[in-house]
């Protein structure tokens, strides 16, 4: 590995909420992998869910979307990772971590 690089986001919402945003890469051999790091019930016990996925990589292997999401990909030259965040009844914060190996 000769490199790491960090991305965060949050989101609140006392019904559904969902953030997606795309990390734009230079063309570099990466290992992804996202983690809520925080998950918080704000509802009056409705219950509470969050959940944060990679939905698309484009690569040497091309543009793929993953459906089921995934939690990590390698892949080689990598141009952009896009990840989606969802919370319902909460407040959620998540991480996506870019390690390179070119």
């Amino acid at each position: 590995m000769v490199g790491q690089e960090a991305h965060g986001w949050w989101l609140t919402n006392d019904g559904l909420g969902l953030h997606e945003a795309t990390v734009q890469v230079d063309h570099r051999d990466v290992f992804a992998e996202v983690a809520l790091t925080r998950l918080n019930d704000i509802s009056d016990g409705d219950g509470i869910w969050g959940q944060i996925g990679i939905i698309r990589i484009v690569s040497d292997s091309g543009t793929e979307n993953f459906d089921p999401v995934r939690q990590a990909v390698f892949r080689r030259n990598v141009t952009s990772i896009r990840i989606y965040m969802v919370v319902l009844n909460g407040f959620a914060r998540g991480r996506l971590l870019l390690n390179f190996w070119s």
